[in-house]
């Protein structure tokens, strides 16, 4: 299985990203090594919203970088850096205030801007 085919049979079962990603953290955590590089090694082409792609991005070099994993070709992509800055769930100024600061790098990188346990499943 892929992150693609993660994201399509839950869009399908009428899910949305955010759900679709616990999904994706979910099987990447149990799995091993081996499967974790086929997880990721081609992008979810069924999001259509840019953010939600650089959202994966950012989220996957994260997950490589402490997993010791070789980065997908994919997620270097330059058009994957948002223009405009990306507060995913932050809906105060005080919260946008945290998640500038706490942001993981990978995040930051893109002008995403979350906080740091971003992709803690517990």
């Amino acid at each position: 299985m892929t992150i693609h085919e993660i994201f399509k049979e839950e869009f399908s079962a009428g899910r949305d990203f955010s759900f679709a990603w616990r999904i994706f953290l979910d099987r990447f955590y149990a799995s091993t090594r081996e499967f974790r590089v086929e997880l990721i090694k081609f992008a979810p082409e069924c999001l259509d919203d840019r953010r939600h792609l650089s959202y994966c991005a950012a989220g996957i070099h994260k997950l490589c970088r402490e997993n010791g994993l070789e980065l997908p070709e994919w997620i270097t992509d330059k058009s994957l850096i948002l223009d405009e800055p990306y507060f995913p769930g932050a809906t105060t100024d005080l919260l946008q205030l945290v998640c500038l600061v706490e942001s993981p790098p990978e995040f930051k990188m893109r002008n995403i801007f979350t906080t740091e346990n971003v992709l803690t499943r517990t």
